[in-house]
């Protein structure tokens, strides 16, 4: 168990073994949480291409492409604006940020192809 404790000199809050922590982890919990309720929200999109049927599958393909080649823009800025900030903080290549960033941006491709072939069909 990681035990937290508070610095007198500096008033930072300091964790794994005495070292302070880079980020606060409220400000940590937020970012993870924006590109992850945007792919669920992604995914939901996607996956209804693929069980609609008929005039609504036609409805929903005129826009879809665009839809998700705009989501698909939006969380690699985002997630690219993440590994920005993970490297001026001086994070660790294996740190969740930057790890997070990585998977959510493969998800958010995934989804774009997913939408694209879907359309086609």
């Amino acid at each position: 168990m990681v035990s937290v404790t508070r610095e007198s000199n500096n008033g930072r809050v300091a964790a794994h073994h005495g070292k302070p922590y880079a980020m606060s982890p409220v400000l940590l919990f937020s970012l993870l949480m924006v590109p992850m309720v945007i792919n669920c929200f992604f995914m939901v999109y996607a996956l209804v291409g693929w069980i609609l049927e008929g005039r609504d599958k036609f409805n929903w393909s005129l826009e879809a492409v665009e839809v998700a080649l705009w989501v698909a823009l939006v969380v690699f800025v985002w997630c690219g604006l993440q590994l920005l900030y993970a490297r001026w903080k001086g994070l660790p290549r294996g740190h969740i940020l930057r790890l997070s960033s990585y998977g959510h941006m493969l998800i958010a491709l995934l989804m774009t192809v997913s939408v694209i072939i879907t359309v086609r069909l």
